[in-house]
C-alpha cells in the first residue's frame, strides 16, 4: 500500500518528535501515518472497537515496527500497566479518551509511573477530536505529553486550576463546572508544535463533499412514546437551558426522556429508511444510543439485512458485520450503537448516514458521521439528523452549537 503525499509528510513529522498529537481531520488514514511512524516494540491503547483495525493496518504497511501489542483503554484501566513492559514507541489511539483526570484509564496511562512513561523512544497521540467539550479537556495530555507548551510566568506547567483559569469560562457559582472557551487564539499558538491538523478540504482536492441536514419526522407517528415521557424531566431540562448549564452533564437524570425520544422516531425514521432503500441501489449507516431503539430498528428493517454493532458483540462479531456491509449487497443497512461504531473503522459502502439518536457531545456525532466520508469514498456523502418537533434534539441544539465554535477556533 502506498500512502498519499500529506500522510507522507505526517510520518515525517512525527517521526522528527518524542511526543505528538496527530489531529488530522477525521477519514484521513492516520492510523497508517501512525504505524508508519512507529519503530520497534510498539504498544497501542485504543477503543476495544478498533483493536483489530490497527493489527490489520500494521500488516498492510510494514515497517519498523518489531513487535506490537494492542490494548484496549478498558484493560488497562482495569489492569494497570504492571503487565506492561517497558517498549519503544506507545500510540494513544483516541487521544480524548484521556480528557478527565479523574478517570482510572487518565490514571493508568498518564500519571507518574503509567504507561506513557515506559516509552524509550517515542509517543504519538492520535484522534481527530482532542478537545469534544471545552478546552480543559487537554490538559492531561498536555501536561504529560507537551508540559513546554502551557507554562506560566513562573516557567512551570500551568496546573489544572491555573489552565482553567486562563482558558476556560467558568461558572460563576461553581468554578468546577466549565461552559466554554476563551483566549483559544493564544491556547492553539502555545500548542501548535505539539499538534498537527489538516482538512480533507486542504490535502484531498478531489475527495467529494459532506452534507449535513436536519431530517423533519411526523410526530403523528410518535405520539405514544412521547406521552409518556414524564414532566418533571421536562422541567428539569428547560431549567437546565435556561440556567445555561450543559444538558449531557445531567443526562443520567434524563435517561427516560431521552430514551423514550429515541423510541418515539425509530417508527417514523425506519418508514423513511425503507422509502430510501426501495428507490436506489444504495447502503445507508443508522446510528442510534439505546439498545431498544436498536431492537426496534432492526426488527422494522428486517427486509434489508440490517447488520448490528453494539457494545454487547465481540470483536469478532464486529468485524465480520463491517466486513460483510462493505463487501455483500444483500446486507443493505448497518445499525451502529455510537460508542461502539461511531470511531476508528470504515463504512464507505454508504454514502448516507442517518442519526436517529444523536450523542450529547457534537465531536461524537462528527467522528461516527466521518465512517462514510474517508479515503475510498467516491460519491458524496450526506449525514441526516432524525428532529421531532419540539423534541429534545431541538433544544440542545443551542449547547451543541457553542461546544463546535469551541472546537474550531482551537482546530479549525
Amino acid at each position: 500500500m502506498k500512502l498519499f503525499p500529506y500522510q507522507v509528510e505526517g510520518v515525517a513529522w512525527l517521526a522528527q518528535r518524542k511526543t505528538a498529537l496527530l489531529a488530522d481531520e477525521m477519514g484521513l488514514g492516520k492510523t497508517a501515518q501512525a504505524i508508519c511512524a512507529a519503530k520497534g516494540d510498539t504498544v497501542v491503547v485504543c477503543p476495544a472497537s478498533v483493536q483489530e483495525v490497527w493489527r490489520r493496518e500494521q500488516k498492510r504497511f510494514p515497517n519498523g515496527i518489531t513487535r506490537l501489542r494492542v490494548f484496549s483503554y478498558n484493560r488497562i484501566a482495569m489492569d494497570g500497566p504492571e503487565g506492561v513492559s517497558r517498549f519503544d514507541t506507545l500510540i494513544l489511539d483516541e487521544a480524548h479518551y484521556l480528557k478527565s483526570v479523574e478517570a482510572q484509564r487518565t490514571g493508568a496511562i498518564l500519571t507518574r509511573g503509567g504507561l506513557a512513561h515506559r516509552a524509550g523512544r517515542q509517543i504519538i497521540s492520535v484522534t481527530g477530536t482532542p478537545a469534544p467539550n471545552h478546552p480543559l479537556e487537554l490538559w492531561p495530555l498536555l501536561r504529560t505529553l507537551a508540559p513546554e507548551t502551557i507554562l506560566n510566568h513562573s516557567g512551570e506547567p500551568f496546573s489544572l486550576e491555573e489552565f482553567r483559569h486562563k482558558f476556560c469560562v467558568v461558572d460563576a457559582n461553581d468554578r468546577s463546572k466549565v461552559r466554554g472557551g476563551r483566549n483559544l487564539e493564544e491556547l492553539k499558538d502555545r500548542i501548535a508544535p505539539f499538534v498537527l491538523r489538516r482538512k480533507k478540504s486542504e490535502v484531498l482536492k478531489d475527495m467529494p463533499p459532506l452534507r449535513v441536514d436536519t431530517l423533519p419526522l411526523d410526530s403523528s407517528r410518535a405520539a405514544e412514546y412521547l406521552s409518556q415521557i414524564p414532566e418533571e424531566e421536562v422541567r428539569l431540562l428547560i431549567k437546565l437551558l435556561e440556567a445555561g448549564e450543559d444538558p449531557g452533564q445531567a443526562a443520567e437524570y434524563l435517561a427516560t426522556l431521552v430514551r423514550l425520544t429515541g423510541l418515539a422516531k425509530a417508527r417514523p425514521a425506519t418508514d423513511w429508511i425503507a422509502n430510501f432503500l426501495r428507490s436506489s441501489d444504495e447502503k445507508i449507516v443508522v446510528f442510534a444510543r439505546h439498545l431498544d431503539v436498536m431492537d426496534e430498528l432492526c426488527a422494522r428493517l428486517s427486509l434489508f439485512g440490517p447488520l448490528r454493532v453494539d457494545g454487547s458483540k465481540t470483536m469478532t462479531q464486529r468485524t465480520e458485520a463491517i466486513d460483510l456491509f462493505q463487501s455483500d449487497p444483500a446486507h443493505r443497512v448497518l445499525i451502529g450503537q455510537i460508542q461502539a461504531a461511531g470511531t476508528g473503522i470504515t463504512l464507505t459502502a454508504a454514502s448516507t448516514v442517518l442519526f436517529v439518536e444523536h450523542s450529547w457531545v457534537p465531536a461524537e456525532n462528527e467522528q461516527a458521521a466521518m465512517r462514510i466520508h474517508r479515503i475510498g469514498q467516491r460519491n458524496a456523502c450526506v449525514a441526516y439528523f432524525a428532529m421531532l418537533s419540539g423534541s429534545i434534539d431541538e433544544k440542545i441544539a443551542a449547547v451543541a452549537a457553542r461546544k463546535a465554535r469551541d472546537s474550531l477556533a482551537l482546530f479549525g
